[in-house]
């Protein structure tokens, strides 16, 4: 299950209260849901960042570097279901950045093989050791090593709600992301809810496209006055985090 993409990604930070009425007129304008049979409309994106002994991929986004890397698991739910050990339910993501140019590359693995992962100190673990030798999974392979090589260890974990929806400009698809009520805690563990409040009242819209955008997307734009922003929510997580426990000097 391997996935790769390169497209644009635009952010826009708002307050919370207009993501009703932006997605109601995407909606009126002929975006779809991603998940129309959601009972609450939304559903939870769960991520942990793996980040070096010094930071690095955190140093490079507040300094403002243009090609910047983030390296993460991530799980669409709220938490880490155990019910089936060999089910593909982890995302492993290695997502590096120039300007607003995306290209993610991404390997779904299993809990069996994530716990391994974790508990192996040198990431020395059967399953983990023979995938390393299929070909095919050179995604896996390059997260491993990127892990191994450069100490990276969790760091944080960042929980939200997204809302989504889907539209086809030139046959090409574009997404809009809602992502709201976002918390973060230093933790590597996918089984507990994080307890901080990094957005408060604020959100997060994402423009994901490939080519250019549609008229309904500049409409919004215009009729909301967005701003984009070069919005990272692992960075203000980790911000929240060094408030709440300052590093002792």
């Amino acid at each position: 299950m391997n996935n790769t993409f390169f497209r644009f990604e635009f952010k826009y930070p708002v307050p919370y209260s207009l993501i009703p009425s932006i997605e109601s007129d995407l909606i009126n304008m002929g975006f779809e849901k991603d998940s129309p049979s959601l009972a609450n409309g939304f559903y939870y994106v769960s991520s942990i960042y793996f980040d070096t002994p010094t930071l690095s991929d955190y140093s490079d986004k507040v300094g403002g570097f243009l090609n910047r890397k983030k390296v993460r698991a991530r799980i669409y739910a709220q938490e880490l279901q155990q019910s089936d050990p060999d089910a593909p339910t982890i995302w492993l993501e290695i997502k590096e950045k120039h300007d607003m140019v995306i290209n993610k590359r991404r390997v779904a693995i299993t809990p069996a093989e994530w716990i391994g992962l974790l508990e192996s100190h040198n990431y020395a673990y059967d399953k983990i050791l023979s995938r390393l030798k299929n070909p095919e999974d050179s995604i896996f392979s390059e997260f491993i090593y990127l892990i191994a090589s450069q100490a990276r260890k969790p760091y944080v974990v960042v929980q939200y709600k997204r809302r989504a929806l889907h539209y086809y400009s030139e046959k090409k698809p574009v997404r809009v992301t809602l992502d709201y009520d976002i918390r973060a805690e230093k933790n590597s563990s996918f089984c507990e809810t994080p307890s901080e409040n990094v957005s408060r009242d604020m959100a997060v819209i994402e423009l994901k496209f490939t080519k250019t955008l549609p008229w309904p997307i500049k409409f919004v734009i215009e009729k909301y006055n967005l701003r984009r922003d070069a919005y990272s929510k692992y960075a203000h997580s980790v911000d929240t985090i060094r408030r709440l426990y300052p590093i002792s000097r």
